[in-house]
């Protein structure tokens, strides 16, 4: 059944909830108290087995509304028909009030309204089917507490799950708007450069021209591909490779570099983190410095690393764009700490300590 088919990014199956279904064995007692038939333990182990089956389910689709919409209502019939048959049935509406805060996905009102009913129904049910007991049993106060009291509490946690989920899905869309923000805006002005140059090579030097558009080819099936790995999140960048092409696009653009790198072994997280910040530190040169001379060196430090970009270029920029903005937050992420000033030129400075495990988090 295609209904009940889980999807390939479906939650983990939450299997903790199944011990709820140990205090459930206390509809044992009563048949084993009173030494009852076969038939009373047939019926038993019957509604047992229905509880159980739903309880597995509940922790495959936990997740999935639609599906425990059935399984709520599923097992308030349970509750209904074996609560009639025997007076610890009524026990079954715990597992009501618990599922129906993920039957609602969490909305107050409607997990409040099954709550309160899944509450009222121990209340009601045991004193109308069961009066001669009612006076003298703490059972149904004590169950509907529960019921109360455990439906209340999955409300917050689907609440706060949801939440989560929202949080992370913000954060996963503004990383990839991120990515391709660096990837793009330096691929393209590379672009825009060498078709300039090859369209002024063209009638003077053809060879050289038509290098060029071969660099615009390949540069724009390299883009095509990182822009599909940023968004599946797991791409992979050489650091070093990284500042070669960043000298390699100065100098084709008329800008002479100074490099200066010490053989630093640093996790695959960080040398990510500091490739794209290389290239869209270079991306601004290349469109807004208007530099003669490019510096850039990355250091060993106590403890840590540094990385250090400065140009001659015209700065007098002092508000941050969505750029510098990008840089900050990646920079956050792997703890560092960064230190940026645009007066005479431009200089960024990035400073970022080793973790104590070199495989770090992705960023």
């Amino acid at each position: 059944m295609k209904w009940l088919q889980l999807p390939e990014d479906a939650e983990k199956p939450s299997w903790a909830g199944l011990f709820g279904a140990v205090p459930v064995l206390y509809i044992f007692w009563d048949p084993y108290q009173k030494g009852a038939s076969w038939e009373e333990w047939m019926w038993t182990l019957l509604a047992f087995t229905i509880f159980l089956t739903l309880a597995v389910l509940a922790s495959l689709y936990w997740a999935r509304k639609s599906v425990m919409q059935v399984i709520c209502a599923a097992m308030a019939m349970l509750a209904l028909a074996f609560g009639a048959y025997r007076p610890s049935g009524v026990i079954f509406y715990i597992f009501v009030a618990a599922f129906g805060p993920l039957a609602m996905a969490g909305r107050i009102a409607s997990s409040a309204a099954i709550i309160v009913c899944a509450a009222a129904m121990i209340l009601i049910q045991w004193m109308l089917l069961w009066p001669f007991i009612w006076p003298f049993s703490s059972m149904p106060y004590i169950t509907a507490a529960e019921a109360l009291l455990l439906g209340a509490a999955i409300t917050v946690v689907v609440r706060q799950q949801i939440a989560l989920r929202r949080t992370l899905k913000t954060a996963e869309r503004e990383r990839i708007a991120r990515d391709l923000h660096d990837i793009l805006g330096h691929t393209l002005s590379v672009i825009i450069l060498k078709s300039e140059l090859a369209s002024r090579l063209m009638d003077q030097d053809p060879t050289r021209a038509k290098t060029q558009i071969e660099d615009v080819e390949r540069i724009s099936r390299n883009a095509l591909s990182e822009v599909r790995e940023a968004i599946v999140g797991y791409r992979s960048v050489d650091l070093h490779a990284e500042l070669d092409r960043a000298k390699s696009t100065l100098e084709t653009a008329g800008v002479s570099v100074e490099q200066y790198r010490d053989a630093l072994q640093l996790p695959p997280a960080h040398e990510r983190v500091l490739a794209l910040i290389v290239r869209e530190a270079i991306t601004n040169v290349l469109r807004h410095a208007h530099a003669k001379c490019c510096s850039m060196s990355l250091k060993g430090t106590p403890g840590g690393y540094r990385l250090e970009i400065r140009d001659d270029g015209r700065g007098g920029v002092h508000r941050e764009g969505m750029g510098m903005q990008g840089i900050r937050e990646r920079v956050k992420a792997i703890g560092g700490e960064v230190a940026w000033q645009s007066g005479r030129g431009t200089e960024l400075i990035i400073d970022v300590p080793l973790p104590t495990r070199m495989d770090g988090p992705a960023a």
